[in-house]
């Protein structure tokens, strides 16, 4: 049996969560208690501190993308690699796009803009329950706020973030007219590593706003929860 240790919060593990299940891989979940991982409460199978982490019998797997490679061995009957090098090489770059960049336009729009992050605040209250609320707001206001400053995103202007992610919108319906899937003619890691980014930009209210008329992404939405539900 599988064990997923997650931040249920967390896009990479939604990516990783959705990848077992489109695969029937049985697995079980054990939430993190965020406040317990500084402590070295999960240090036997994280020493990073970082998650998700998977653990299988005797083997341990941290980082999205390596979970990813490693339950394609696993269960390599339902792929989610491409085998084609070109669409490989594809999938690889839309998958950095989504976990590298991405990322931080969800992390600022979806946590550190306060309208939006009061949407996702009982999620992350329910993992750290001995903080009052108003106090983890702003525990979780500036923490993201100092990693999105170094990183560069959160340095920027709420218009020009609002029009970046607009963009980035723009070229995923791009990518998606006249197809089914970002890369080849099956789901793969380059729409796993995307939804879980979109789902959390979607706490965002601007970004709703944005993904009005899109209906390229409105149908690929929905057939990856068809086949990969988180």
């Amino acid at each position: 049996m599988i064990t997923l240790y997650q931040f249920s919060t967390s896009p990479f593990t939604e990516k990783v969560r959705r990848a077992l299940n489109f695969k029937g891989l049985e697995f079980d979940v054990q939430e993190v208690e965020r406040a317990k991982v500084p402590e070295g409460k999960y240090a036997d199978v994280s020493p990073t501190g970082k998650f998700p982490v998977i653990k299988s019998g005797d083997e341990v797997v941290w980082d999205s993308t390596d979970i990813l490679y490693y339950l394609e061995k696993l269960q390599p009957a339902k792929p989610i690699i491409p085998a084609a090098s070109r669409d490989l090489g594809l999938a690889h770059a839309i998958e950095e796009w989504a976990d590298e960049s991405l990322y931080f336009y969800e992390m600022t729009m979806r946590l550190t803009w306060e309208d939006n992050l009061d949407a996702a605040l009982d999620e992350f209250s329910a993992s750290m329950p001995h903080i009052p609320k108003d106090q983890l707001k702003g525990l979780i206001v500036q923490g993201v706020t100092q990693l999105t400053q170094a990183q560069g995103v959160g340095k920027k202007p709420r218009e020009q973030i609002i029009s970046d992610v607009e963009r980035h919108l723009n070229a995923l319906e791009g990518m998606l007219d006249g197809r089914q899937w970002l890369v080849g003619d099956h789901l793969s890691i380059a729409d796993l590593a995307v939804m879980g980014q979109l789902t959390a930009l979607r706490y965002a209210r601007e970004t709703n706003e944005m993904l009005a008329g899109k209906e390229a992404i409105a149908s690929w939405i929905d057939r990856v929860n068809e086949v990969a539900p988180k």
